[in-house]
């Protein structure tokens, strides 16, 4: 959950407060235009997804110059090649307000813009100019970049590779584990950077200011409670519930090695006790890491997989409610009486719709 003062948690808590959305347009950690205003922001973040955060928005620009806004070449203020927008949310009652950082995005696109001008005195000029823009998290820039050539890992650091791999700033908000001795690293760096999370226990996320921070795998404890739900139905599917794990390691002088672990008895077993097929059947989840590099280690990673990929995954629901920007990714909440967890949040309009993980009871 964001963080705000006690008045603004209280405030969007009990709803019925004004929200205006802004934007600051940043470039290369410098803020070139503050208080950008916007209409019909649409942003979502979505855990199953690398790049988790996307969105878009509608720049409303107008100036006393009425100069053009619509990017025409690279360096253009709003051209989409390094410039991002921090947008945030200003929420407020009566006399008193608070601005919420909701998110840093970069800039992708800006698609199908019209530009409408007329002459005056001897100069065309832009009465107003609404920009929609198309927007990803930061880790876009992750995806899009790749090793030209084996590259060793320059210390001892998980986090401390993390940070040289991707440049950005960080926060170490689990602790730190080692790298291998002698780890190298080649092809996609969203893949490499996915496994030095992966030894972290956590995925990657980057915060509403554009850090890098670590979303833990385990639950952490609940932040709060959904309120002014509109609805919260109930789905069920079995696509992203295993009961094997395959875990590839690679040992010191390059060889494979493996590791394996199933569910033996229950719903979810691999077979019944006469070696027949069981009713579910076998769905195996698949791992591969040069963090590990012993049998023994594959096993123990495959032991500690398994139950978190044999949950009953598939267990969800679309829970709808007033806007609250401070939902985020990995919150655990209350619902109903349990604890849930944010698979998948989005802002639109006048609602927030968060998609809830529910445990096995």
């Amino acid at each position: 959950m964001r963080q705000v003062s006690t008045a603004a948690r209280e405030l969007i808590r009990d709803g019925g407060f004004d929200a205006v959305w802004v934007a600051d347009l940043m470039y290369d950690g410098e803020r070139r235009l503050p208080d950008v205003g916007i209409r019909n922001p649409r942003l979502s973040w979505d855990a199953g997804q690398f790049v988790a955060g996307s969105g878009s928005v509608d720049v409303v620009w107008s100036d006393d110059h009425a100069r053009s806004m619509i990017p025409e070449q690279v360096g253009d203020w709003f051209s989409p090649f390094g410039a991002e927008l921090q947008i945030d949310c200003i929420v407020g009652a009566g006399v008193f307000s608070e601005r919420v950082p909701v998110g840093r995005f970069v800039i992708e696109s800006i698609p199908g813009v019209e530009d409408q001008s007329m002459p005056f005195q001897g100069r065309r000029i832009h009465a107003g100019q609404v920009l929609p823009v198309r927007l990803k998290d930061p880790l876009v820039r992750v995806v899009r970049d790749e090793f030209p050539f084996p590259t060793r890992a320059t210390s001892s650091s998980v986090w401390g590779e993390i940070q040289s791999i991707t440049g950005f700033p960080v926060v170490r908000n689990v602790p730190d584990v080692l790298v291998p001795a002698g780890l190298a690293y080649e092809g996609d760096k969203a893949a490499v950077l996915s496994k030095l999370f992966d030894a972290l226990g956590a995925w990657p996320m980057v915060d509403a200011a554009g850090v890098l921070t670590a979303r833990p795998k385990a639950w952490p404890a609940a932040v709060g409670g959904f309120d002014g739900v509109v609805s919260a139905p109930v789905s069920m599917d079995a696509s992203k519930t295993y009961n094997r794990v395959v875990v590839e390691g690679k040992s010191a002088g390059g060889d494979p090695i493996y590791g394996v672990a199933e569910v033996t008895e229950g719903f979810l077993r691999v077979r019944n006790a006469d070696g027949s097929a069981s009713p579910f059947g076998v769905a195996t989840y698949r791992y591969a890491s040069d963090f590990l590099t012993t049998r023994a280690q594959c096993d123990a990673y495959a032991r500690e997989l398994l139950p978190r990929v044999s949950r009953i995954r598939g267990v969800t629901r679309t829970v709808t409610e007033r806007l609250n920007p401070l939902r985020e990714l990995g919150d655990v909440l209350e619902l109903d009486g349990g604890l849930v967890r944010a698979q998948s949040v989005e802002h639109d309009g006048a609602y927030t719709t968060s998609v809830v993980e529910v445990p096995d009871a």
